[in-house]
């Protein structure tokens, strides 16, 4: 018998109790589980969370991302208050602490099974903290990112802020594709338009080779 190893730090557990007709039931929501015998699989209980994540205790702080030409994506003030993210050529003398490229990748438990990690993404951009997250403006989905702190839990059936991390090939441990959970089948990207590289979101199929969503994170 294989056995599956549970990391969850929380599990709810409910009490069971067999009825007359020896028919076994869920204490308190009376959850009908098996019939004569028979086991009944693919019901819910209303009491539990269909989509859910929780932070994880640890993070990982001071992350560089470079695209596949090398360049780092920088996060700097924009108009309005707003900021903006492009790709561009730096040294390491050039990448001091706060100016706007390393990032902090928090990492989410879920009850969902995904071919990868759940994350989320910040950055301290003069001393205030943005997060990134996806949005659909119009016709065109991108990402964008606001101030605010990454909560610890979501309890939603999708988020703007999570991706969820896959690596792009077993021997290579730096590359990753990041998909947005909220827009299944779009993955972080870069663009080269005029003489800046964007950071976008990307419509991209799974089983493609686009080298434009692989994100390296040394």
């Amino acid at each position: 018998m294989n056995l599956v190893k549970m990391s969850c730090e929380e599990i709810r557990v409910f009490a069971v109790t067999f009825g007359q007709d020896s028919d076994l039931y869920f204490a308190g929501n009376s959850c009908l589980l098996y019939l004569d015998g028979v086991c009944i699989l693919g019901f819910l209980c209303s009491c539990l969370e269909c989509d859910y994540w929780k932070k994880a205790n640890y993070a990982l702080q001071h992350q560089i991302f470079r695209n596949i030409s090398n360049q780092v994506l920088m996060v700097r003030p924009g108009p309005e208050n707003a900021v903006m993210s492009v790709f561009e050529p730096m040294t390491d003398q050039e990448m001091t602490p706060g100016c706007g490229v390393h990032f902090t990748i928090h990492y989410y438990e879920d009850n969902r099974f995904e071919d990868g990690m759940s994350v989320a993404f910040s950055i301290l951009v003069e001393n205030k903290t943005y997060c990134m997250y996806c949005t659909d403006e119009g016709e065109e989905k991108t990402v964008r990112f606001r101030e605010e702190e990454v909560p610890r839990e979501i309890l939603e059936n999708s988020s703007d802020i999570i991706f969820i991390q896959k690596s792009v090939s077993p021997t290579d441990t730096q590359a990753f594709k990041f998909e947005s959970s909220l827009m299944p089948g779009y993955f972080l990207a870069f663009q080269k338009v005029e003489n800046l590289s964007k950071l976008i979101l990307k419509q991209c199929d799974e089983d493609h080779v686009d080298e434009s969503t692989h994100i390296i994170v040394p």
